[in-house]
């Protein structure tokens, strides 16, 4: 069985911006560690992430208290109950974000992105809508878990993507959605990072993995350098991370 060795997250308004549309969650009890890029402005991303979070929060706690709780939006057997569970926690957000927006005009009306990891023993699931970024540091490398829903991926090499990753899809944006999900199994010493536009959006994979690299294992300092080499290469949106290490 794997579990979490340490974490750090942080998420901040940025260099920028007086507003911070960004939001982590967390959930030590059941391994779960997810990001959150809301827009819509005061007044309203603000409150669309704290719904998209206490509906994530409602369902686990009421999932976790009733051992014949269903999978009301989504069930696959191909997807361990976790993963399931998961989508699900999205599809919920999802339909109370579209409850309060049908209530409001257009230019009231906002969206949440999300990134969402629970482990569970070995496998990691990871359920993503929008344009957030899973990341897995393993021996040296490391790799694109998840693929955002935006313009541009992130590169390799290439560090001036951060005026096209801008979400295609959110959470209580249309009616649809089709959340992205994928399961790996993890190894002691795995290291998942979890970032939202306004760090990824300056950095190419090359730079966040030579950040990681040189900045020992202190989860706390990486995420320092990489909001700080985001910042260098011209971001000036809010920015979150999360970085988790499993044992």
């Amino acid at each position: 069985m794997r579990e979490i060795q340490s974490f750090f997250a942080r998420t901040h308004q940025g260099p920028y911006l007086n507003l911070n549309e960004d939001n982590t969650f967390i959930n030590l009890k059941q391994k779960i560690f997810g990001i959150f890029d809301g827009f819509g402005g005061s007044g309203i991303s603000d409150r669309n992430l704290e719904s998209a979070k206490k509906s994530i929060d409602t369902y686990f706690s009421k999932l976790s208290g009733d051992p014949n709780a269903t999978m009301p939006y989504f069930y696959s057997p191909q997807y361990v109950l976790e993963t399931n569970a998961l989508v699900n926690a999205i599809f919920i957000a999802h339909k109370n974000l579209l409850d309060i927006n049908k209530t409001k005009p257009l230019k009231d009306k906002g969206g949440v992105s999300a990134a969402l990891t629970m482990l569970s023993e070995n496998i990691l699931s990871i359920v993503s809508c929008g344009n957030c970024l899973v990341l897995m540091y393993r021996d040296g490398d490391l790799s694109l878990v998840n693929t955002p829903d935006c313009v541009t991926q992130i590169s390799i090499s290439d560090n001036s993507h951060q005026k096209s990753t801008f979400p295609l899809v959110a959470l209580g944006l249309y009616d649809d959605i089709a959340p992205k999900i994928w399961e790996l199994n993890v190894e002691p010493n795995d290291r998942i990072i979890v970032l939202s536009d306004g760090v990824y959006g300056s950095l190419s994979l090359h730079d966040i993995k030579r950040i990681i690299q040189e900045s020992s294992q202190d989860e706390v300092i990486q995420i320092d350098n990489l909001f700080d080499g985001a910042n260098r290469r011209g971001n000036l949106d809010n920015q979150s991370a999360i970085i988790y290490s499993i044992i």
